[in-house]
């Protein structure tokens, strides 16, 4: 079977579909290869240039290669394996000699499209994968349609319904498919995989250039009542090296604990449980101050919440924390690291904290003057702080008094460790949003905070958030009350249209619901589904067997409803079929073949009542009778008859009443 250029314009089509959503992760190079390529293959297309030979389709191969080179370094992994197939299927196009080649390229389309689930597993994303697959199927009739009988919308139909059918059992792998540790769509991470979020460095504006972002970091769904806005400090991690620039993480040893303190009676547990959204990173987020142990992760001293692989899918996890405790682990080695100030830098900040120090009866007198120090003097909370000098304590201080939490929270911990004070920064989120679709809180990327830790002696690790000394409304009202640059915010959260906030909170709320029963469906959920039906303790064998008898029913289900409805059909050859459609045209309009009639007779009967169809219903059924009983029967006859027949229309007001 060779391959008329014509019939490689569906094939281009569908590689650019399974491609669209990859192509805000390409990098340039590759996006100008397949730009060349698409072009290239529309000419070969409109017959203006021929098919490349072998040794430019070689020499298309090692640009490829040298395109992902350049862009990765690499030719492994998911990004550049993802990018280079993707090419490749462009390249295969240069040489579609017959049948073969072409569902070469639509099968690769099928894993390309699959791939997908690498970056995201969105409710929208799987929607569109669905439609795409639809799309691919359809192809596949194409080119297995020989008599190229069938239209666009026949073949989504029928690869419609062929989708659907496979559907039951998709439901079935789904449920009771034993599941394995770790996320089924996870590959080890590419080195030049986006993280996004929270860093563990913080410099100026690297806190302020999230706020812009509006996409959720992690939605928490609360057992009780939530605590208030002014309580969700949300700990990412900490920060104790400083450089003169930039805030770092210097963890204590991994075998060192923190030492967690109660500070009043009664409990004041908070249950709540986090979705994460991949982040990139190896931190989980909870409120101030963890109360148990989250299994099976690591709690650090600074009471990190650390993972072992980085968070590059949606992760669910239940968290109990306690707002009145306190960690109360500092050694010497600490106190060290946490005093430490770079040399021969911000020697007015160091003077300043020191008369400062002088005029206050102890730590905390201290600290509260430094506060009161930024409510007095006229600094302001900006999104658009000027750039810092070297000397970038000073600078900030003394002379431009503007900044974001990032410059506060640094400022501070500046002032405390030149006083004596062992401070450090905590990064993370503060505040967040209930959704009252579902009453759960979404945390986003513009939520991003810093603030400080200090040291008491007799207290501990205690939060200061400097912040609040500037920006009140900061802490009590979110992002969105603080007074900030309206126009430097997420455009949806200043809205004030009540439509569109209702359908922000209803998407929200599908995505939610998304990824706590679907892309969260893991063996927890799986055994409590199994729980409700009564069965208990159920093993992975257990899981198989189930999953196979499932099958084999609804597989059965499937082929007798499959049978059943196409049984006509196949007991026909494609003339007699094709025969039948002419005549139930006629039945619409209130005239049925008799089963004792003849295809003349039965014309005979029509011409009387629809004269005017003499010249096309008498081709149709001329053309019937030579192939069905004359011996005619070529490929040629049989699309010029089908086409007719599809073509063919009866007039609906001759309806009945002129029967």
């Amino acid at each position: 079977m060779v391959i008329e250029n014509h019939k490689l314009t569906p094939v281009l089509i569908g590689i650019h579909l399974v491609a669209l959503p990859m192509y805000a992760r390409l990098p340039p190079y590759v996006l100008l290869l397949i730009a060349s390529f698409t072009i290239w293959t529309l000419l070969i297309i409109t017959a203006q240039t021929k098919q490349p030979v072998a040794f430019i389709r070689v020499l298309l191969a090692v640009a490829v290669v040298i395109s992902l080179l350049v862009s990765y370094g690499t030719i492994f992994g998911q990004q550049p394996g993802t990018a280079m197939l993707l090419m490749l299927s462009f390249i295969k196009l240069f040489e579609m000699k017959g049948k073969r080649d072409v569902l070469l390229v639509i099968f690769l389309g099928f894993f390309l499209i699959a791939t997908n689930f690498f970056h995201t597993q969105s409710p929208w994303i799987a929607l569109y994968v669905f439609v795409v697959v639809i799309y691919l199927t359809s192809l596949l009739i194409v080119f297995n349609d020989r008599l190229s009988t069938t239209s666009f919308k026949t073949r989504m139909k029928i690869s419609s319904r062929m989708v659907m059918q496979s559907v039951p059992l998709m439901l079935i792998l789904f449920i009771l498919f034993p599941r394995i540790s770790g996320p089924l769509w996870s590959l080890p991470n590419d080195t030049k995989s986006a993280s996004t979020g929270v860093s563990d460095e913080m410099s100026p504006g690297s806190i302020n250039s999230l706020i812009s972002s509006g996409a959720v970091a992690f939605r928490v769904q609360f057992k009780e009542t939530p605590p208030a806005k002014k309580d969700l400090y949300w700990r990412g991690v900490v920060l104790s090296h400083y450089d003169g620039k930039t805030w770092r993480r210097d963890d204590a040893p991994a075998k060192l604990h923190p030492d967690v303190f109660y500070l009043s009676a009664g409990s004041n547990i908070i249950e709540y449980t986090v979705m994460m959204e991949p982040h990139g990173r190896k931190w989980l987020y909870s409120l101030e101050t963890l109360a148990t142990k989250i299994e099976p992760y690591k709690v650090t001293r600074e009471l990190q919440v650390l993972v072992e692989e980085e968070v590059n899918n949606v992760l669910s996890y239940t968290v109990s924390s306690n707002l009145h405790v306190t960690n109360k682990a500092l050694y010497r080695e600490e106190r060290r690291k946490n005093l430490l100030l770079p040399q021969g830098l911000n020697q007015k900040t160091i003077e300043l904290a020191k008369q400062l120090r002088v005029k206050a009866a102890s730590d905390v007198v201290f600290v509260n003057s430094v506060l009161d120090y930024f409510r007095k003097q006229p600094f302001a909370y900006t999104l658009s702080p000027p750039l810092l000098a070297d000397n970038a304590m000073d600078d900030f201080i003394f002379n431009s008094r503007q900044g974001f939490c990032e410059h506060y929270s640094s400022a501070f911990v500046y002032l405390m460790r030149a006083a004596g004070v062992p401070a450090r920064v905590v990064v993370g989120y503060q505040g967040g949003e209930i959704n009252p679709v579902d009453d759960y809180m979404i945390v986003r990327q513009s939520d991003a905070h810093a603030w400080a830790e200090i040291w008491l002696d007799d207290q501990g690790w205690m939060r200061v958030d400097p912040t609040s000394a500037v920006s009140p409304d900061r802490i009590e009202r979110g992002i969105t009350g603080a007074g900030l640059e309206a126009g430097k915010l997420p455009s949806f959260l200043v809205s004030h249209n009540e439509f569109l906030l209702q359908l922000r909170y209803t998407i929200d709320s599908l995505n939610h619901g998304w990824n706590k029963w679907v892309v969260g469906f893991d063996d927890k959920k799986q055994k409590k589904l199994f729980e409700v039906l009564g069965i208990e303790n159920i093993d992975k064998a257990s899981l198989f067997s189930w999953m196979v008898v499932a099958m084999t029913l609804a597989g059965a289900l499937v082929a007798w409803w499959v049978f059943k409805s196409g049984c006509k059909k196949s007991r026909r050859d494609v003339v007699t079929y094709y025969y039948g459609i002419f005549c139930r045209k006629f039945e619409k309009a209130g005239l049925v073949k008799k089963a004792t009639e003849s295809s003349d007779e039965f014309l005979h009967r029509v011409l009387q009542i629809f004269p005017e169809l003499k010249q096309k219903a008498g081709a149709i059924t001329r053309s019937y009778q030579r192939m069905r009983y004359g011996g005619a029967d070529n490929d040629s006859q049989k699309k010029q008859f089908i086409l007719a027949v599809r073509q063919f229309r009866v007039n609906m007001k001759h309806k009945k009443n002129h029967i």
